[in-house]
């Protein structure tokens, strides 16, 4: 049975969750967090999807050693594929990004005409274009995959002037498209979210799912009594598959908070829930 002072347990490829950890701890500032970003692994984004699925098997079983009351999954394209079979075989609920970032799209879109802006795996997947449709079937939707985005991002490179030339090549195309909103639909692309906005234009709103994702969390916690009622500070952990210095000093960039201590966790393959 889990206990309000179990933590949340936090998975996403490297740093990108980072952006739905942060309003989720501005959401619940009692809840002590497990963070693990699979370093060692990404970009998850160009993988098969028996191999995302085995990646997030062998990730979600380390959180679950860590007693976690509730997961989230911070990655778009491990939601993309394996948030089903989650489901299934935890014992704790799962929040994906997927439903709340296609909610906040169609709450935000005027026109019907919409982006959506993913990995090459997210949007082979076709899975967010489908769940778009079958919510808003009158919606045109315009599925973009930006595979440079992630490593840009990872490699800290957030304002480099090549990130403006590949933001062009990617979104140029959508200039005619007439769309007014548009999701972003991996948890790296908030932080060049200025790239993004600067390309597409002021009458695009940008979308995430990082408030939607805090608040369903939020709700299911009220709900089961599950809320940590502490008042100290609470403890955050956080873990990283490879290169943990890179990580921490990511982290720290993204985060807003400093952060001095990374666990290292190898790779353990065969070992899944």
């Amino acid at each position: 049975m889990s206990r309000p002072d179990d933590p949340i347990g936090f998975f996403d490829s490297g740093v990108g969750g980072l952006t739905i950890l942060r309003e989720a701890i501005k959401a619940l500032p009692n809840e002590e967090i497990v963070y693990l970003g699979d370093t060692a692994r990404l970009p998850y984004g160009n993988k098969s999807p028996s191999t995302i699925i085995r990646y997030t098997l062998e990730n979600v079983s380390f959180l679950m050693e860590r007693k976690i009351k509730l997961l989230i999954v911070a990655c778009f394209t491990a939601s993309s594929y394996a948030l089903e079979t989650l489901e299934e075989r935890l014992s704790i609920p799962v929040i994906g990004v997927i439903q709340s970032g296609c909610d906040e799209l169609i709450r935000t879109t005027q026109s019907g005409r919409v982006a959506v802006l993913g990995t090459s795996s997210t949007i082979r997947s076709g899975i967010i274009q489908s769940l778009i449709q079958t919510q808003a079937p009158n919606a045109a939707v315009f599925p973009i995959a930006c595979p440079l985005f992630v490593p840009f991002i990872e490699e800290g490179l957030v304002d480099h002037p090549a990130l403006k030339l590949i933001a062009k090549h990617y979104l140029d195309c959508l200039k005619t498209q007439e769309v007014d909103a548009a999701l972003l639909a991996c948890t790296h692309y908030p932080l060049i979210r200025t790239a993004i906005q600067e390309e597409l234009g002021p009458g695009v709103k940008l979308v995430e799912s990082a408030a939607c994702c805090a608040r369903k969390a939020k709700e299911w916690l009220f709900a089961k009594g599950l809320l940590n009622p502490g008042n100290g500070k609470p403890k955050h952990r956080f873990f990283a598959s490879d290169d943990p210095e890179k990580f921490r000093r990511l982290t720290n960039q993204f985060f807003g908070a400093e952060i001095t201590e990374i666990g290292v966790l190898p790779v353990v393959k065969n070992k899944n829930l």
